[in-house]
């Protein structure tokens, strides 16, 4: 199939699970399924756009619609027994994720029936942690729910990315059995273990190359934190996850393992095609069938069954196919991030190849322009997932690619010749200081470009690449940007003019108030950063927000985590803490750095007075137990942030009316309790259901922070409070 008519059935594939998935009217998929009709007299090739479209339409319908028998519709309460087979595992420190497929149930009047679909198995227990994939397991009361909406606005979206696994249900077992029951894939499992088992007495005393070595080998559900840090900041992350670049360093391998046998291959030259077919799926399965390894050996497996068949396999061609048969088996993968980072670099690399005849050149400026095009294919992919960008990968992967190659090469020699892991562990533990110092001293680059923007960066990349092509098509890409970079710049206009308050589900007090691009926080000192950098810096981000007030809700020794995190993305204007702080014992602002350097960044509060910034006034009423409250004013809306209320404060607010009252914590003694009662507020919000709650006074709504963050929006006086997620 040629490159147009191949190209036009993926892109209608994907226009179609694009338009389905964000649930647009099924007319539009009409009429892009019928305008390809009106050109089929000037060139046939078109109407493969409306094929895509209509085998779009076929394979999202099968992947949305659960069978009749899925365990979706049964009811979510307990389930006697429940039979079924691990799929996959993903163990942590406390506790065990299973993904089931089931079988069968047991009811409670001992009726046995045929069910369907995977759920999520949590286990808690030690002697229940250890079963591998293809373990038959028999689980007794069983009790299912479904998997809950992330807390907190752009925290990682579990339930979608459930769903897209086809999983909707979460669930625990009193009692767990394993049986015996044969499952396809666990023929991959055994080998796997045996592998992981010598890695794990090989590294017995060195853990952190351990996990290193399976990372990048075997493959993990969940890659630890300590090296996803050092990788995302050293622009090496991709190197921890199989890919296409291991799937060549395996094919490297082999075509060296075989070169002895020159004489072999030349008298049977369909030999090693089918070996390395065999080989290069079976390591597939050993990896779970992960997307950038599937799509490598999809990609790998054209070639060799070109030589097979003796027949000629253009790369480009393979790259769509590969992506053509991922989509169809599974069109959630569309917007999986691993899917979209995997096929860019690679065509992005294969791209620039063609057009810069990359092979012409010597090694080192082939390396250099190979990881250029890569990091330029996903530019503008890696910030909109993620919201930043580490160049230094640039220079980084010219070391750490061959470095990855010596590793994986080696470790296969070392299963067979168990004397060369010490040579092993050396080449582990260059890799992990190397990444660790390089994410040290890693500038970054923060920007959330929005889709009309993405878009334009690739239709201006292809007018570079390809400047030669037919006038018609350069004007169409022309076109593409003109109209889509003035669509990004109204959508970040309209973005900015949300006025909003939110309480979020930190685990230390933490309120935010945004309005036209800036931001009012009101937050403890977290040294969990990982809220900060993970929830919050996003979050703010996608509100495009560039400066931020910050109010602290907590008296600690030295504020400088939550300040360090915040400073590195966003402006901060001022610093204000209460003026009575300079009286407690070991204030130290004096001695930190940013008081040093930046004098005019902080400003003390007095008890009492209010301080009108964007709109809003804000006032710090008192402290109790180290914690800040403060009340805030706006169009005669009134609203407390109190994270701990005692006898002394709650003197000072008895007998008040509130809008919105947040209480985070109370001293339940009678001299807090009684002049509480006083207190009136139409919403509550809390941390979650304490007994130490139950006697505060009636509100019209309590919602609490363990269920979601709660979002407020203030608008002409009239409030409208609610979870996020809503």
């Amino acid at each position: 199939m040629a490159y147009p008519s191949l190209f036009l059935t993926l892109s209608g594939l994907i226009t179609e699970i694009s338009l389905t998935c964000n649930n647009y009217p099924w007319f539009i998929s009409y009429i892009l399924f019928s305008i390809p009709f009106l050109f089929v007299l000037k060139d046939k090739k078109f109407l493969s756009f409306s094929s895509g479209i209509l085998l779009g339409v076929i394979t999202t319908y099968l992947h949305t619609q659960p069978s009749d028998n899925h365990i979706i519709y049964y009811p979510y309460n307990t389930i006697s027994k429940v039979e079924g087979t691990i799929v996959s595992s993903r163990p942590s420190t406390f506790s065990t994720e299973y993904v089931v497929k089931i079988g069968q149930i047991t009811t409670e009047d001992r009726k046995t029936e045929k069910v369907s679909g995977n759920i999520l198995l949590k286990v808690k227990e030690r002697q229940y942690s250890g079963y591998p994939s293809g373990t038959y397991l028999i689980m007794e009361n069983l009790s299912l729910k479904k998997i809950q909406p992330p807390k907190n606005p752009s925290s990682f979206d579990y339930v979608k990315y459930m769903e897209r696994k086809g999983i909707f249900l979460e669930g625990e077992a009193e009692r767990i059995e394993t049986g015996s029951h044969w499952y396809p894939l666990s023929i991959f499992q055994k080998p796997r273990n045996i592998l992981v088992k010598r890695i794990e007495r090989a590294f017995l005393f060195f853990p952190e190359e351990k996990e290193l070595l399976t990372t990048i080998t075997m493959g993990k559900e969940k890659i630890p934190y300590f090296l996803q840090r050092a990788g995302v900041k050293s622009g090496t992350y991709h190197l921890l996850v199989i890919s296409g670049l291991h799937i060549g360093f395996l094919l490297f391998f082999l075509r060296v393992l075989f070169i002895p046998f020159a004489e072999v291959n030349n008298r049977y030259p369909k030999f090693f095609p089918s070996f390395v077919l065999v080989a290069i799926w079976f390591y597939a399965g050993m990896t779970g069938f992960k997307v950038p390894v599937v799509r490598a050996v999809l990609m790998a497996s054209f070639f060799f069954l070109g030589e097979l068949f003796e027949r000629d396999m253009d790369i480009l061609i393979s790259i769509l196919a590969a992506a053509l048969i991922l989509l169809v088996i599974n069109p959630y993968n569309l917007f999986d991030a691993s899917f979209q980072l995997s096929f860019l670099a690679t065509l992005g690399i294969v791209l620039f190849w063609k057009r810069f005849k990359l092979l012409e050149r010597n090694y080192i400026k082939s390396s250099l322009l190979t990881s250029l095009s890569a990091q330029i294919a996903v530019f503008p992919l890696l910030l909109y997932h993620f919201g930043y960008f580490y160049p230094v990968g640039l220079v980084n992967n010219l070391f750490f690619i061959p470095l990855t190659g010596g590793i994986l090469i080696l470790s296969i020699i070392s299963f067979v010749i168990p004397l060369l892991f010490p040579l092993l562990r050396g080449l582990l533990t260059t890799f992990l200081r190397g990444i660790t110092l390089s994410a040290q001293w890693s500038p970054s680059i923060h920007v959330s470009p929005s889709i009309p923007l993405i878009i334009a960066f690739y239709s201006l990349l292809l007018l570079i690449l390809y400047p030669h092509k037919r006038k018609s098509l350069r004007s169409i890409f022309l076109s593409i940007i003109l109209i889509l970079i003035p669509l990004h710049f109204l959508s970040y206009k309209k973005e900015g003019k949300s006025e909003e308050l939110y309480f979020l589900s930190f685990t230390k007090p933490s309120v935010v108030y945004i309005k036209d691009r800036k931001c009012i926080a009101f937050l403890a000192d977290h040294y969990k950063t990982k809220e900060i950098e993970d929830i919050l810096v996003p979050f703010l981000s996608q509100k495009k927000v560039k400066d931020i007030i910050l109010f602290y809700t907590t008296l600690s020794y030295n504020h400088t985590a939550t300040l360090n995190t915040l400073k590195k993305r966003f402006n901060i204007k001022n610093v204000y803490e209460v003026g009575m702080i300079k009286d407690r014992f070991a204030y130290n602002y004096l001695d930190i750095y940013y008081y040093k350097t930046s004098p005019s960044l902080f400003e003390f509060l007095p008890y009492g007075e209010e301080k009108s910034l964007l709109g809003i006034d804000v006032e710090a009423t008192g402290d109790e137990e180290g914690m800040v409250s403060y009340i805030i004013k706006k169009d005669g809306l009134s609203i407390l942030l109190a994270p701990f209320i005692g006898q002394s404060f709650v003197e000072k607010i008895s007998g008040k009316m509130f809008d919105i009252a947040y209480i985070g914590d109370i001293k339940k003694t009678k001299g807090t309790i009684e002049p509480l009662s006083f207190i009136r507020y139409r919403y509550l919000i809390l941390p979650q259901k304490y007994k130490k709650f139950e006697q505060l006074p009636a509100s019209r709504q309590t919602l609490c922070l363990k269920q979601s963050a709660v979002k407020v929006f203030l608008n002409n006086s009239r409030l409208d409070v609610r979870y996020h997620y809503q």
